[in-house]
């Protein structure tokens, strides 16, 4: 039985071919229509119509495969031959070489000549020239139902050890990755940054800042590979260990805070973040400790598997989660640092007069210095997002680098900078997987280019509103 039957009762078939690999069917008919038909994995195992082919309008006479490819050759009653490639779905070639049928098609062994016979018994040799065929927008950028697959999908698979194996280059799984991983790093670094700079550069002692602000800029200088070793050898298996843990602090921290502020309101003026260590390395430790126990109470004794029954989240060891922490703490003193330099340098006499007039420091915060510092602050955001979609050795080293399109913070992702790094090593030269790494190169470039150049757009608009105060 074939599913999606596209055949009218005026049809009927004229030929049929075996793609390369015996999974895929090419069926020709009276109308110069060929098919593709290939079995799907359901309860009947039907044959699923999946796309189609035209050459002419009369009778397909001849289908031939290519040797080493999903590529195939077809010829009609009227003498012409086609050349198309199946999952591009691209028509390469199509030409009347004779005035006669084609009768018979066959491909040279390394696929750079086409042989026909027609009729009068002349023989036709066609020298192809066709290095990329299976690469068009719709395989980059679009779902592609792919040979054993349920769905159209999509899927990045560069290479296999079978030899019918056909390559899987959709761009999309790369750029989601991309995207995500920088998503997750910026939700942990953007309200450290910032909240650290607004600290930092109107309500800490002016002696401590002077300690504080080089540190903090000295981290940036950390090579990224020992934060990416650290990463996926180290944080990545403790935070498996100390699941509820982990999440605990991320809740006790903000309450630590705030209790800790409002008791140090005003006390030690400048000095609180001193105050604030012992809360933080107290509140880490007695997370973590409780992580087991709340594990055994909470989750039966396996948080993972409890997120699984529960939810259906599946948890990767190297995942989002431990991206967003290791790729957040490289990014967090680029946008500390721009920003600091934005909020100090607000002028004095603003400040003053907005103080002079009445309002409270945080008034002023509000309503003088973020305002003024805006473009400075929008700049360091956007500095910190180039840098996390561009970072490469944490990435490769700190996720599963698996090309799956799942926005989980339990699941990993592969990135287009750890893909290039990772294959690079071992694509032939010049061949099309070879091609495709310079184009996700590419890519990445105007991923970054496109974010620079609206940061610095709308930076410039900023700074135009608030000129005039």
């Amino acid at each position: 039985e074939i599913i999606h039957r596209q055949h009218t009762a005026q049809e009927k078939m004229t030929s049929a071919r075996f793609l390369l690999g015996g999974i895929s069917i090419l069926l020709g008919d009276s109308n110069g229509t060929i098919q593709q038909f290939f079995p799907i994995r359901d309860q009947q195992n039907n044959l699923q119509y999946i796309r189609q082919f035209s050459l002419g309008s009369s009778n397909i006479t001849n289908i031939t495969a290519e040797h080493r490819s999903k590529g195939f050759a077809a010829a009609d009653e009227e003498g012409h031959i086609g050349i198309f490639y199946t999952t591009s779905q691209r028509s390469i070639y199509q030409e009347q070489v004779s005035d006669k049928a084609i009768r018979h098609l066959a491909f040279s062994p390394r696929g750079k000549h086409l042989l026909a016979i027609d009729d009068n018994n002349i023989l036709y040799v066609l020298h192809l020239d066709n290095e990329y065929p299976e690469i068009s927008w719709a395989v980059l950028w679009e779902e592609i139902w792919y040979e054993d697959y349920q769905q159209p999908e999509y899927t990045w698979q560069s290479s296999s050890a079978s030899n019918d194996f056909e390559p899987k280059f959709s761009l999309v799984p790369l750029s989601f990755g991309t995207l995500k991983g920088a998503f997750y790093a910026m939700l942990f670094a953007i309200p450290i940054g910032l909240l650290g700079a607004i600290f930092t550069a109107q309500f800490m002692a002016p002696k401590m800042r002077k300690t504080v602000k080089p540190t903090i800029e000295i981290m940036e200088a950390l090579p990224t590979v020992i934060l990416g070793f650290l990463a996926g050898l180290w944080l990545a298996p403790y935070i498996e260990a100390h699941l509820p843990g982990v999440f605990t602090l991320l809740l006790l921290l903000p309450i630590g805070f705030l209790v800790c502020g409002g008791i140090l309101r005003h006390r030690f003026e400048g000095w609180q973040p001193i105050v604030l260590i012992p809360v933080i390395l107290g509140l880490g430790w007695l997370s973590l400790e409780l992580s087991q126990p709340m594990e055994q109470v909470f989750f039966g004794g396996d948080m993972r598997r409890w997120l699984e029954y529960t939810f259906g989240l599946g948890y990767d060891q190297r995942n989002a989660l431990v991206v967003g922490l290791a790729m957040g703490f490289a990014v967090t003193p680029t946008i500390f640092s721009i920003a600091e330099d934005a909020l100090f340098s607000v002028p004095q006499h603003l400040i003053r007069g907005s103080l002079a007039l009445g309002a409270s420091r945080w008034q002023t915060l509000v309503k003088v210095i973020l305002p003024m510092a805006s473009p400075g602050i929008f700049s360091a955001i956007m500095m910190g997002y180039g840098r996390a979609v561009g970072e490469t050795m944490i990435v490769l080293m700190a996720t599963g680098n698996t090309a799956v399109m799942d926005m989980s913070i339990f699941e990993g992702m592969r990135t287009l900078s750890a893909n290039i790094a990772v294959e690079m090593p071992e694509s032939e030269v010049n061949s099309t997987h070879y091609r495709i790494l310079f184009l996700a190169a590419f890519v990445l470039f105007l991923f970054t280019f496109c974010l620079n150049t609206i940061a610095e757009i709308i930076r410039q608009r900023l700074r135009q509103k608030f000129s005039a105060l």
